[in-house]
């Protein structure tokens, strides 16, 4: 699972995976009455910015049939460009 997070991680940094054909849309906290919550998203020491780490719980967030997810938590570990990261996936 690691290994997987790592590999997103280096593709976005790259350039080699684009947002363009995802679906899933960050949401505020005011728009989500009558959307169905459907799961929740943790992710640990994801390389980069935090762009690279929206970029990935959007990945993750198409990957389990979201149509939606609002990020509750991002903060930057220790190390720097090492973040870690929360959202809530809705329907």
């Amino acid at each position: 699972m690691k290994r997987s997070f790592a590999l997103t991680s280096l593709l976005l940094s790259v350039g080699m995976i684009t947002t363009a054909a995802q679906s899933a849309e960050d949401v505020a906290a005011d728009c989500v009455t009558g959307l169905n919550e459907i799961g929740l998203i943790s992710l640990n020491s994801i390389a980069g910015s935090a762009q690279d780490v929206e970029k990935v719980i959007a990945l993750k967030a198409d990957e389990q049939g979201a149509s939606y997810y609002r990020i509750i938590k991002m903060q930057e570990n220790y190390h720097a460009d090492s973040w870690r990261a929360q959202a809530i996936l809705y329907a």
